[in-house]
């Protein structure tokens, strides 16, 4: 997660979320956590990197024990995640306990089955922020989703939630048949008063596996971050929704040194890269699955690290798999001789998918070709 308005125009809206992680990885190394509660789900999206495989859950007295056990490793920030999290039946018994040991949590719902009841219940809970897809117009959110009326329901989401008074994201896929519709997706998100719009690149996983030419250019994306710098980052465009990007460290680099070639100054925002390292994996996070298993990454299942029921989690951060994806000096190819590799390291994800090297180059990279 590479917060764009927050690392070079001073936004804070997301500061609560990052003081979390911070503290939490100061008192037991574990910043983040992704956790995958289901696979189950009620959509079937084109793109989706599960690629509707159905692994067995735990039960509600084991996740509960999983919630003890992040409250123990330092009270991570907590993306409660799936498949659709709310296809589970102690869903809120999950989310209770969670707050009640003093976690914030991010819940990552699709929206079509948020009604009265679900947004008054997160309310009441005090979740932190529940984040929710939306891919562009009618047409566009249906055709991914393979859910006539599934983007109605999102907007009607939407808008109960806030009504409710609780946080919003809006997240999406940054694929081509997405790219002409980000200014609609930021409209709707200052509609609605989101406070941010995550927008992650296309991983060609999964269902994803077989929609390779959704896999924006290096140019596309480059022309998508100059609107971003021109518009919301040193213009007001959107009112004050921070541009959060998924799995693309890089994106951040190439801000930077454009802002430079127009004369701004970038050491803040040089000195908070050089603390913490944009690729999160080995560097604090982890991904929890519905079996209790530890990721590196929910996109990276071949790297087993341990299982949250079984194991101290704030032990299995010295797995020699997850040491070596935080350590930038081990990294190989442009990555390895990059300047800032200690401060982006490249997608370990994208690099392990595309060249099969977890400590490989980032071929995305967008400022190397």
């Amino acid at each position: 997660m590479t917060h764009l308005k927050s690392l070079f125009a001073g936004n804070d809206a997301l500061s609560a979320a990052e003081r979390a992680a911070m503290a939490s990885l100061r008192m037991g190394g574990i910043s983040s956590v992704i956790w995958v509660v289901t696979e189950r789900c009620n959509l079937r999206c084109i793109h989706c990197y599960e690629g509707g495989r159905v692994t067995p859950e735990l039960s509600t007295e084991e996740v509960l024990k999983i919630a003890e056990r992040l409250g123990e490793a330092g009270r991570p920030l907590t993306f409660v995640s799936g498949g659709e999290p709310l296809l589970r039946d102690d869903i809120m018994i999950l989310l209770r306990k969670l707050k009640d040991l003093g976690i914030r949590v991010i819940l990552s719902t699709n929206g079509t089955l948020v009604d009265e009841k679900v947004a008054r219940e997160l309310a009441d809970l005090g979740v932190d922020n529940v984040a929710i897809p939306l891919y562009g117009p009618e047409d566009v959110h249906d055709a991914f989703t393979r859910m006539p009326g599934s983007h109605e329901r999102v907007i009607k989401a939407l808008k109960l939630l806030g009504d409710h008074g609780l946080n919003l994201t809006i997240k999406t896929v940054v694929a081509r048949r997405v790219l002409p519709h980000i200014r609609y997706l930021f409209d709707v998100a200052e509609r609605y008063g989101a406070k941010a719009v995550y927008l992650c690149d296309f991983i060609p996983v999964g269902r994803g596996a077989l929609l390779r030419e959704e896999i924006p250019s290096k140019d596309e994306w480059r022309s998508l971050l100059d609107w971003f710098i021109d518009e919301m980052i040193l213009g007001d465009a959107h009112g004050g929704a921070e541009i959060d990007i998924g799995l693309h460290p890089s994106t951040a680099i190439y801000v930077m040194e454009r802002l430079r070639e127009k004369g701004y100054d970038t050491s803040s925002a040089e000195e908070r890269m050089r603390t913490r390292r944009l690729s999160v994996e080995g560097r604090g996070f982890i991904s929890i699955s519905p079996t209790g298993d530890v990721y590196l990454s929910n996109y990276l299942t071949d790297f087993r690290l341990g299982n949250a029921l079984q194991d101290d989690l704030r032990e299995l951060l010295n797995h020699p798999l997850y040491r070596a994806a935080g350590d930038s000096s081990q990294l190989r190819g442009r990555c390895g001789s990059c300047p800032y590799r200690d401060m982006c390291g490249g997608s370990r994800v994208k690099a392990y998918i595309y060249t099969g090297d977890l400590l490989g180059e980032d071929p995305t990279c967008l400022i190397q070709d």
